[in-house]
């Protein structure tokens, strides 16, 4: 680009430098919503680092010649709040020594935002690894998933979650070593408590409790994340997100790579288990499983319908099967009373019988308040409501966004539904939360997309008429009120 006043950089030129030139920037190699992340020099100790600065995709400007960020189009203390989760990344690992956990060596404030300052890795991503040679071999896997599982033990003890485990996330050194990275995500925890996280889904490796902001999490939580993983690594395909598999099956690892162990196959199909409570629990439970040491999830075998022959209990006689035990002869006056007696007992359980079903049946057909019958009436209508809007929230999108918008109607439907009979039948008119839970991110997530193309459409192609289009589709999925604002500063009613 030109060397002008109009010239607009958003990163950090090469040749800038940080902190009184304690660190120079060599050139910018990542960015995302939350940061741009650069490979610098720390002149110092002349060695290679990694300089992650805090900077908000679509909501900040840089000034070109100061350096400084001003933002655009957000509020301040928005601004602040993601800056002080940065800062909070930064601290989180600058606590932790381990060698399979990337290191925070410094943060400082500059340029009106946060850096942070690590190492820099020199090696590949398992993503990238994978996307270039195909599968690992099943050793190399193993390896790999031992060292992260080492590095995610460690953190789990001081009761953190990292919450995006992902290939993409772990770097392979040079000599074979894995680092997990990117811990932006990640929280404090109490096992299996119900706490506040912010909805955190990368699609493929997050568990269905982490659709939800306050669904019970635990160790559990990340060892889905590592089983997906594991199954990516060894077949090349990302697993089907845990929204979708609700209705749409998952093949198992080894249907795709034949090459498997048994036990890993096993291994994998429980760490990715969609209840929580049928995963491994702990990290060490996880590895056990894995190499052997304490398999899970084997199944009692089958009955071969050979008859078990039980002992006798020596202190009873045994019995003649063709003969008949007589306590009075049956001609005897005893004997007859015996069986008038036996035949008033049958007679009067008979009648207790058909006393109960008599009463049952009033209960079910005349005593049922209408309400009750016409929930009960309602209940497999009610079910496919779910099922279809579990589906539909599966295959909706950004890029689909009509599979959202119909999941939103069915969710109204769900709602009248559950008002009306949720009194009479509690334990079936009850997933509101469940597939709210599961709907609420995709429409998050398709309405920041179609926010971002008419934002793009309004800046940068100067189309109107296209941006409050985009800004309408954005707003029929989820009301967002900047978004709101930004249409109307557009000119969109």
């Amino acid at each position: 680009m030109e060397d002008n006043n109009n010239v607009i950089y958003k990163g950090l030129q090469p040749g800038t430098g940080l902190l009184n030139g304690k660190y120079v920037i060599e050139k910018m190699i990542g960015e995302g919503g939350f940061g741009i992340t650069y490979r610098a020099t720390q002149t110092g100790l002349n060695r290679a680092v990694c300089v992650k600065e805090y900077f908000l995709a679509g909501g900040c400007i840089r000034d070109t010649y100061a350096k400084t960020i001003h933002l655009q189009g957000m509020d301040e203390s928005k601004f602040e709040r993601f800056r002080k989760s940065f800062v909070k990344e930064a601290q989180t690992l600058a606590a932790m020594h381990h060698q399979g956990i990337v290191e925070v060596i410094d943060i400082f404030d500059e340029n009106n935002t946060s850096y942070m300052v690590m190492p820099f890795i020199e090696g590949r991503s398992l993503q990238s690894i994978v996307e270039k040679n195909g599968p690992l071999a099943f050793p190399d896997a193993v390896n790999y998933i031992a060292q992260v599982s080492n590095a995610v033990g460690y953190i789990h003890e001081r009761h953190i979650l990292h919450r995006d485990i992902k290939p993409d996330n772990i770097m392979i050194t040079s000599d074979n070593k894995a680092v997990l990275i990117d811990f932006g995500s990640a929280r404090e925890f109490e096992e299996d408590k119900t706490q506040s996280h912010t909805t955190m889904v990368t699609h493929g490796y997050a568990p269905t409790e982490q659709y939800s902001r306050t669904s019970r999490k635990g160790a559990y939580t990340d060892i889905y994340a590592i089983g997906a993983t594991m199954y990516f690594i060894l077949t090349g395909r990302v697993p089907i997100e845990a929204a979708a598999r609700v209705t749409e099956p998952m093949p198992e690892p080894k249907e795709l790579n034949p090459n498997i162990p048994d036990a890993a196959n096993r291994t994998i199909m429980k760490a990715l288990q969609l209840k929580s409570q049928d995963r491994h629990q702990s990290i060490s439970e996880f590895m056990d499983d894995l190499l052997n040491v304490k398999p899970s999830g084997q199944q009692p075998e089958a009955s071969t319908g050979t008859t078990v022959l039980m002992p006798e209990t020596p202190s009873q006689p045994k019995t003649n099967p063709t003969a008949t035990l007589k306590t009075a002869s049956e001609d005897s006056p005893a004997g007859i009373a015996e069986k008038k007696s036996g035949n008033v007992k049958i007679v009067a359980l008979i009648v207790s019988i058909v006393l109960v079903l008599g009463v049952a049946a009033y209960f079910m057909f005349l005593g049922e308040s209408s309400t009750h019958r016409e929930a009960r009436e309602f209940v497999p209508k009610y079910e496919k409501m779910v099922d279809r809007c579990k589906v539909l929230i599966s295959h909706g999108s950004g890029a689909n966004p009509e599979k959202l918008l119909e999941a939103k109607k069915l969710f109204r439907e769900i709602l009248d539904a559950e008002k009306k009979y949720s009194v009479e039948m509690p334990d079936v008119y009850c997933h509101l939360s469940e597939v709210g839970a599961l709907m609420d991110p995709k429409l998050k997530e398709a309405a920041h997309d179609w926010s971002e193309q008419a934002y793009m459409e309004a800046s940068v192609l100067q189309d109107t008429s296209m941006a409050c289009k985009s800004y309408q589709m954005s707003l029929s999925l989820f009301d967002d009120a900047s978004v709101r604002l930004e249409s109307q500063m557009c000119g969109c009613e």
